[in-house]
């Protein structure tokens, strides 16, 4: 992305004109805006759309956040981390789930992503299952 989204309150008065020049920081964090749609490509209202991050030698995906799509199919997640792996999941119904890796690119801020170990052991999203030898 070019730039941040950021807002800013205006008044105006009697009959006046406010010329405005926003700049915008540079933004390196990424987003996921998309779309799912059925086998008819008609837009899938309600479908679960789960986020997961890929830790390199894990077998299971670490799980970040989910959102649902709007009445047009639609979601959007973020803001994501540079040069990490994610993967999505999205569940509706009777729809097949769909398995993406995604990679981003640049970093400039916080983002959703795997906690910090700052010497502290993390949860493990499945602890029931055997380690795979990685800190995930």
């Amino acid at each position: 992305m070019s730039g941040r989204i950021t807002s800013c309150e205006l008044k105006t008065g009697c009959n006046e004109q406010i010329e405005a020049v926003v700049r915008l920081p540079e933004e390196k964090r990424s987003v996921i805006f998309g779309t799912v749609l059925d086998c008819n490509r008609m837009p899938v209202v309600d479908a679960v759309v789960k986020l997961l991050q890929v830790v390199d030698g894990c077998r299971y995906p670490y799980p970040l956040t989910h959102t649902f799509t709007d009445c047009h199919g639609q979601f959007l997640l973020g803001p994501l981390c540079p040069n990490t792996k994610y993967m999505l999941k999205i569940y509706k119904d009777n729809i097949v789930i769909k398995y993406s890796e995604l990679e981003t690119s640049s970093y400039n801020g916080k983002c959703i992503g795997k906690p910090e170990n700052n010497g502290n052991p993390v949860p493990k999203p499945f602890p029931d299952k055997p380690s795979c030898g990685c800190d995930c």
